[in-house]
């Protein structure tokens, strides 16, 4: 009756225990109550260990439904409150502390039955489930993320798979290719390929490395690689087949060039003529190719060995080359040798010969590799290279660097040589009357006759442009100025050049050698001198003497104390005031720059404007004016009762004004110091207008554009046309001081204002007067109709600290009921 009576629960557990799932029965506190076989397998514990104690007691959990929270948890007592299953996953650990996953069942009971037991929990350990699992997602993942096409496709040629590397590569999404046959993306060209292809799966075979070309959604066609293999069913028969596709579009292109590239390169070979011999170490035997027997002149038949060549190779180099082979015998890995070989016909040629020595397997040569290349051609255009390299291309004179080895080799063997350096005066003005190409007939003619004027053992010379040098050994200075008035003599005869009769001058330096002299140092003497000639007038000899260094030197001095004059703060502005004549107040200031030297002390503009030209320092230097006298006014306008509207005058030197970046040099000293554009005028002199006839018109547009004002300086001094002031669109002409001091001496003293005010009328243009000194000057422009001027009769140049009393001063005049002339 009792066997009868046992509980059906034990039972089921006893049939969970059988295939391998673990059956925990607890009581309403989760104290264990039951534990099967399968639980002491999975869990490792005994179930006399465990009975009376909880899962969180056995810490096969970390946490429970009573004793904790959690999401789990709360929902498994929330579940079984209400009487209700709970399955799902949970992470469980053993008695060794291994942790798994496990899928459980946790379940009320409800009734009564002979073991005391509420709740029930049946679980089985899914580790091996998990790891398949996450071995498919990462399987998947691969797939996914691959970079290659892979597609599935059934027995009827469906697809049934398209992963996104697919999509990438032919454009379709997932959705459009499946259900749709490889007629989607295969071209007409492929079907014989998939006629062969379906035959290969069809028997089971894999096939890779088949290349085909697919179009794309775009219909574009690419070149793929293709891999394909069967797939089989869970029954095990052929269900389909899946490809792999590698775009080789890019890979084919580069292919392609590649074929191209090596034709060309074997081409190139065949037309460069480059031989091949192989040396045999042991045997003595050579082998060598046609190319080769074609550039050696060899014989068909006639056999080739290494005594031959040697016997053939031109008598000077055959000591280099023995040299080369022997050194090569010793274990030298390769060699370069270059050496001129006599052919049986006579003819000798250059031949190049890279040699390699391969080792045979104890480190002795057991053959060598010859490649040779004829280099015949390109000596000869060495020899040429290096003829134009020491000759001038158009006279075919020595150039500088053989004239200096000439003279450097008489200075070094104890001769007493002299140099002569000999310039055409005027030179410009003959390439520009008669072109460049008349121009060189006359350099060439005379090159011929400064040949035929100097002595037989004399070196003649062309050291650049019309610059032209003589080097005469052993010969003293009287001699030498006899030979210069006859090199002077000899030019003045006419040039016949197009039917045109040229008259020239040259201007002859003279340098005669001292104790310490250098080639570099009497070609130096020899320039400086020929300098002082020229700027003596010209048609002249000068003798170099070291005074002419010093002076150089001094001006080599003030170039350098100039670089560093703006970064030492020496640069000085003095403002002189512009007057409105009609009511004798200051309209603005023209900047006037100084140079404070730290030995010379004040140093006006002419002593270091022209250096400045020169070097170029005018740029960075007229950078600092603009920005600084900008700055400076604008400063005075905003803190000088009345004075507002003042106006900022500035000399622009033609460098500055011809770069590229000068409009935005301008904008930016504008935005810095804040003054009005209209209150900026720059002022370029009439004479670098005629200097610069090309000024940059972009430019003119721009500082237009901006408002700025153009002012052109010395007005009447540089002959410029009306042209020039329509497109410069000028505002204001400055009337050179020149004309001004004629007022009142002669009688048509005034007749350039009167020409210049009737202009400027017609034009529409300021017109100031600058250098005004007298009243009598003054009285007569007001006469004449001149507005506005400036000069000495009002004030000198003010240095900035002063500008503001004097302001006031005269502001203050004008202000009076009566305002007061100058003087």
């Amino acid at each position: 009756m009792a066997g009868e009576q046992q509980d059906d629960l034990l039972t089921q557990a006893l049939l969970l225990d059988e295939i391998g799932q673990s059956a925990i029965g607890m009581d309403s506190s989760w104290r264990v109550t039951y534990w099967n076989r399968a639980s002491e397998r999975l869990y490792g514990f005994a179930a006399s260990e465990v009975i009376g104690l909880t899962p969180l007691d056995l810490g096969i959990v970390d946490s429970f439904p009573t004793p904790g929270p959690g999401l789990a948890n709360e929902e498994i007592a929330e579940r079984l409150a209400l009487g209700q299953d709970w399955s799902g996953e949970l992470g469980m650990q053993d008695r060794s502390g291994r942790q798994f996953p496990v899928h459980a069942t946790i379940s009320p009971i409800r009734g009564r039955h002979t073991v005391a037991v509420d709740i029930v929990a049946i679980s089985k350990d899914i580790t091996d489930r998990k790891l398949r699992e996450a071995a498919l997602g990462r399987l998947s993942a691969m797939v996914e993320s691959s970079g290659d096409a892979i597609i599935g496709a059934d027995m009827d040629g469906k697809i049934t798979s398209w992963n996104a590397g697919a999509v990438r590569m032919f454009g379709w999404s997932m959705a459009e290719a499946v259900g749709q046959t490889h007629a989607l993306f295969t071209t007409r060209n492929a079907e014989d390929l998939d006629v062969r292809v379906a035959e290969r799966i069809r028997a089971g075979a894999s096939v890779s490395g088949v290349e085909a070309r697919w179009r794309r959604k775009d219909g574009s066609v690419i070149d793929v690689d293709l891999t394909l293999s069967p797939v089989y069913g869970q029954d095990g028969k052929l269900a389909g087949a899946s490809a792999i596709a590698r775009d080789i579009t890019e890979i084919k292109r580069l292919r392609s060039e590649a074929d191209a590239e090596r034709r060309r390169l074997i081409a190139s070979q065949e037309m460069a003529h480059v031989g091949s011999l192989e040396y045999s170490g042991a045997t003595g035997e050579t082998w060598h190719s046609q190319e080769f027997a074609r550039i050696v002149g060899l014989a068909p038949g006639e056999s080739l060995s290494r005594a031959w060549l040697l016997e053939r190779t031109h008598p000077e180099d055959r000591d280099r080359v023995r040299q080369v082979w022997r050194d090569l015998h010793s274990g030298v890995r390769f060699a370069d040798v270059e050496y001129r070989l006599l052919r049986p016909d006579g003819g000798q040629r250059w031949l190049h010969s890279r040699i390699l020595n391969v080792d045979g397997t104890h480190g002795q040569p057991t053959h060598f590799l010859d490649t040779v290349l004829d280099i015949t051609e390109r000596k000869k255009a060495e020899q040429v290279l290096e003829w134009q390299a020491r000759h001038d291309a158009l006279t075919g004179l020595p150039n500088r660097y053989l004239i200096t080895e000439v003279l450097q080799g008489f200075l070094d063997d104890g001769s007493r040589p002299v140099v002569m350096f000999v310039d055409i005066d005027r030179f410009k003005l003959v390439n520009d009357g008669i072109g460049h190409g008349g121009g060189d007939r006359i350099l060439m003619l005379l090159s011929d006759r400064l040949t035929k004027t100097v002595r037989a053992g004399d070196t003649v010379g062309r050291f650049g442009g019309d610059e032209f040098i003589i080097v005469c050994e052993n010969m003293g200075m009287r001699a030498a100025k006899v030979m210069a008035g006859r090199i002077r003599e000899c030019i003045r005869a006419p040039f016949e050049v197009e039917d045109r009769q040229i008259f020239l001058n040259v201007s002859v330096g003279i340098a005669l050698a001292g104790p310490d002299d250098t080639a570099q140092s009497m070609l130096g003497g020899a320039d400086t001198a020929m300098y002082r000639a020229k700027s003596a007038g010209g048609d002249a000899s000068v003798v170099y003497h070291s005074r002419m260094t010093q002076r150089a030197s001094g001006r080599l001095d003030m170039e350098s104390d100039l670089w560093l004059a703006l970064d030492r703060g020496e640069l000085r502005l003095n403002y002189q005031p512009i007057m409105e004549l009609a009511t004798d107040t200051p309209l603005g200031f023209e900047a006037l720059l100084r140079w404070e030297h730290p030995d010379h002390g004040l140093m006006p503009p002419e002593s270091f404007i022209p250096v400045a030209e020169e070097t170029g320092l005018i740029v960075p230097i007229g950078t600092w004016v603009l920005q600084e006298t900008l700055r400076q006014v604008q400063q005075w306008r905003q803190e000088v009762e009345g004075a507002g509207d003042l106006t900022a005058a500035v000399n622009i030197s033609g460098r500055q004004f011809v770069a590229k970046d000068f409009p935005d040099i301008v904008e930016a000293a504008i935005q810095m110091s804040g003054i009005d554009a209209g209150a900026v005028h720059l002022e370029i002199t009439e004479t670098v207008l005629m200097d610069e006839p090309d000024l940059p018109k972009e430019t003119l547009q721009r500082l237009s554009r901006l408002d700025v004002g153009l002012s052109i300086d010395d007005f009447g001094t540089g002959y410029s046309s009306l042209g020039y002031l329509r497109w410069l669109t000028a505002k204001t002409l400055k009337i050179d001081r020149t004309f001004i001091q004629e007022l009142g001496d002669r009688p048509h003293g005034g007749t350039v204002i009167e020409l210049v005010l009737g202009m400027a009328k017609s034009l529409k243009l300021d017109v100031i007067a600058e250098g005004v000194e007298t009243h009598a000057q003054l009285n007569e422009l007001r006469r004449m109709g001149v507005t506005r001027a400036q000069g000495y009769l009002w004030s000198k140049p003010i240095p900035p600290e002063r500008v503001p009393g004097w302001l006031n001063g005269r502001l203050r005049k004008t202000r009076t009921p009566a305002a007061l002339t100058p003087g």
